[in-house]
């Protein structure tokens, strides 16, 4: 599988923002049409979320 990455709302930076962490544990879900990543992140285990488009959700598969 791909490696992904998504913003971690638990790991910020200084100026408060979140960090882009790579994403592990991937499950990849269709919803009403839309398709999205449910993750970990790698470096503090909390949970992690991104939509995608149905192209890049097909090739993670």
């Amino acid at each position: 599988m791909q490696e992904l990455k998504a913003l971690c709302m638990s790991d910020r930076d200084a100026n408060n923002k979140p960090t882009m962490q790579v994403m592990t544990n991937i499950i990849i879900e269709e919803k009403n049409g839309r398709y999205s990543a449910k993750g970990q992140c790698a470096k503090c285990g909390g949970n992690m979320f991104k939509f995608m488009s149905k192209v890049d959700a097909e090739k993670m598969k």
